[in-house]
């Protein structure tokens, strides 16, 4: 009953979820007032080294900011969210990568929070993917459209070459990988050099959903990145997750598997109630070494 996949519990939470935050929600005055203020008080940065087999000297050090899970909509006002980007662009990364759930119900969600994304900016560019929640607008192309216009590049099974220093590193991504249509095939093979007879640069994936990883691992990715599972958002310190959306408990954090790695944010958002306990949002900084 509380499968992440097929549950009946998950299929009744999602359907009211959806509700109440396109009909309900937008009704209240100043609900974006709690959750907002939350994120500014209790915004988390963590930070990784991970070693990247193959990476040359010149992608030595890159600094990638990975951030998930915005669930833009009543929860979150668009002055919070330029001010937690200002933030977190302080901390000069190299790269910023956004791991999708961008919108939480319907499309027109996004739009007020444009000049929030224009602010996005990086020296070896920008990069998303979208999430099951993206999907469940029904307008998932859109999204990606007005990602693109406030210059961040979606990865929908594609993959581009970071160079620095006459050094690459692959960077792919695949669609959502419960909801969408993932595509493995697709976005490993648009990469330079994979796989290649010779050792090909690192791979690093952007996928929504942490249980591609098994899958990726398989195919030689070297590091993952997601979001999806919110860290729980509300949790009972000591007790498993109230509400677990990973099937193999990929909840938050590090994991390794056959020389692969995973790294799994908690996010920015939040889904359901405008309230994280015991489970503050996450953006994370990762060193590639």
């Amino acid at each position: 009953m509380f499968s992440p996949i097929s549950g009946v519990f998950r299929a009744l939470r999602r359907g009211v979820v959806h509700y109440i935050s396109r009909d309900v929600y937008p009704r209240i005055p100043f609900i974006d007032r709690p959750y907002s203020e939350q994120l500014r008080r209790q915004l988390t940065v963590s930070e990784t080294s991970i070693a990247l087999p193959g990476l040359g000297d010149g992608l030595d050090g890159v600094r990638a900011l990975f951030v998930s899970d915005f669930h833009l909509g009543p929860f979150l006002n668009p002055e919070t969210l330029e001010r937690t980007f200002e933030r977190l662009l302080s901390l000069r990364p190299d790269v910023i990568l956004i791991g999708g759930d961008v919108a939480t119900s319907n499309l027109a969600e996004i739009e007020p929070y444009a000049d929030a994304f224009r602010l996005l900016r990086a020296p070896l560019g920008v990069f998303a993917v979208l999430g099951n929640h993206d999907h469940y607008t029904k307008e998932p192309l859109r999204i990606r459209e007005l990602l693109e216009e406030t210059g961040v590049r979606v990865l929908h099974n594609d993959s581009v070459t970071l160079e620095r220093g006459g050094d690459k590193l692959i960077l792919a991504g695949i669609d959502d990988f419960r909801v969408g249509e993932p595509d493995f095939d697709a976005a490993l093979d648009t990469a330079d050099g994979w796989p290649g007879p010779r050792r090909r640069p690192p791979v690093v994936l952007l996928s929504h959903n942490p249980d591609a990883f098994f899958e990726a691992a398989r195919r030689g990715v070297d590091l993952m990145l997601s979001g999806h599972t919110h860290g729980g958002q509300v949790r009972i310190p000591g007790l498993p997750l109230l509400i677990r959306q990973s099937r193999y408990r990929l909840d938050e954090g590090r994991y390794a598997l056959n020389g692969s790695e995973l790294v799994v944010s908690r996010g920015l958002g939040a889904d359901g109630i405008p309230l994280r306990v015991a489970c503050s949002p996450e953006a994370v900084l990762v060193r590639f070494e």
